[in-house]
C-alpha cells in the first residue's frame, strides 16, 4: 500500500505543478493580449488628433499642402495595413511624416502663435509618449510568454496545447527605407 500512495502523491505533485505552469502560461497570453490591446487604444488616441494638425496647416500655412495630403496618404495606409508587422512599418512611416509636418509648423510664425497649436503639439507629445510606453509593455509581455514557453515543463505540453511562441513586432533596419523622404 506505502508503494501506491508514494506514487499517488507523486502524481499528485506534478499534476500540481504542471497546472500551475499552464495557468501561468495562461495569465502571460492574456498579459501579451491587454498590452495589444493599450497599443490599438493609444493608437486610436494619436490617429484621433490626427485631422486637427492637417486642419491647422492646412489653414495656416497653404504651401504645406503637399506635405499634408502625403500624411493624409500614410494616415490611410496606416489603417489598412493587413499584418500587425505592416501595420507597425506603416505607423513608423506616418510618424516620420507627422513629426516632418511639426517641423514645418514649428517654422511657420503665424502657426506658432496659436494656443491651439501649442495644446495639440504637447498632446501629440504626450499621445507618443504613452504608444511608446505601451509598446514597450507589448515588447516585455511577449518576451516573458515566449521564455516561459521555453522553459521546462512548459516546453512539454506547450505544443499539443497548440501554445505558440507569438510575433515580435519590430522594424528592422530597412535600407530601402533609409533615404526616403516623406514630407
Amino acid at each position: 500500500m506505502a508503494p501506491f500512495l508514494i506514487a499517488f502523491i507523486c502524481l499528485c505533485i506534478a499534476a500540481a505543478v504542471l497546472a500551475s505552469r499552464f495557468l501561468r502560461l495562461q495569465s502571460l497570453d492574456a498579459q501579451c493580449k491587454a498590452a495589444a490591446e493599450q497599443v490599438d487604444a493609444e493608437l486610436a488616441n494619436w490617429h484621433a488628433m490626427l485631422p486637427a494638425l492637417a486642419g491647422v496647416m492646412r489653414a495656416f500655412a497653404p504651401k504645406e499642402r503637399g506635405a499634408v495630403d502625403v500624411v493624409a496618404r500614410l494616415h490611410a495606409s496606416g489603417r489598412r495595413a493587413g499584418s500587425p508587422q505592416a501595420r507597425l512599418l506603416a505607423e513608423a512611416r506616418l510618424g516620420d511624416g507627422v513629426h516632418g509636418l511639426l517641423a514645418r509648423a514649428q517654422a511657420t510664425p503665424e502657426i506658432q502663435r496659436l494656443d491651439d497649436f501649442r495644446q495639440l503639439r504637447a498632446a501629440l507629445e504626450e499621445a507618443e509618449g504613452g504608444l511608446a510606453a505601451a509598446r514597450r509593455r507589448l515588447a516585455t509581455a511577449t518576451a516573458d510568454y515566449n521564455r516561459a514557453l521555453r522553459r521546462f515543463p512548459e516546453c512539454l505540453f506547450a505544443g499539443r496545447l497548440r501554445l505558440t511562441p507569438r510575433d515580435y513586432y519590430d522594424i528592422a533596419v530597412d535600407d530601402s527605407r533609409a533615404g526616403e523622404t516623406l514630407v
